[in-house]
């Protein structure tokens, strides 16, 4: 299964229904469209009797859009018990958690 929003993919490979990759840019013209599935996608997944795992390998560019997404995503999926972890995070996105003193907060695997 895969979901696109302009410029942001994202794959949840068959076989492998905790791991969602995502692909492409995540940043402030993406996030609006990406925003409002992104909880239900991971809420749907919770099932596999599996962690969850986000795949930033293939993100291509992320901005300060981008970390606000993932530390929402992080509070809300933490209000409706699901646990995920992250992985492959770009060094932007690893370098603007830690400028805004956030990085602590990232489920890192």
């Amino acid at each position: 299964m895969s979901v696109s929003t302009s410029q942001i993919t994202v794959e949840n490979p068959q076989g492998t229904p905790e791991c969602f990759i995502l692909k492409g840019r995540l940043n402030r013209e993406t996030i609006p469209s990406f925003w409002p599935n992104s909880l239900q996608q991971l809420k749907n997944a919770t099932s596999s009797q599996k962690p969850l795992i986000l795949d930033f390998g293939h993100v291509d560019h992320i901005d300060t859009a981008g970390l606000a997404w993932l530390i929402n995503l992080i509070r809300d999926a933490r209000g409706q018990n699901i646990q995920f972890s992250v992985v492959n995070l770009p060094e932007t996105l690893l370098n603007l958690a830690k400028i805004s003193d956030v990085d602590g907060f990232l489920p890192l695997q």
